[in-house]
């Protein structure tokens, strides 16, 4: 273990979860503070330019979201 992973541990703080991308309208509410519902219809209007639909299912980065909703 590096330094850099166990100082990550201490602070709870995991910097890789920012990295991958979550699933799903709930899971992208969950991020910007809206209920699914909500996410949705911002999703399906194209009001969050840092997700995209794969599938049929919306996918993000969630450093990305929150770098849109100036988090």
């Amino acid at each position: 273990m590096t330094r850099h992973d166990h100082a990550g541990e201490i602070t709870g703080v995991n910097h890789n979860s920012l990295d991958k991308p979550v699933w799903g309208a709930k899971a992208i509410g969950q991020i910007i503070n809206r209920n699914p519902r909500q996410a949705f219809h911002l999703l399906t209007n194209g009001h969050i330019k840092s997700a995209r639909q794969v599938g049929g299912r919306w996918t993000a980065v969630p450093s990305a979201l929150l770098k849109e909703f100036g988090a």
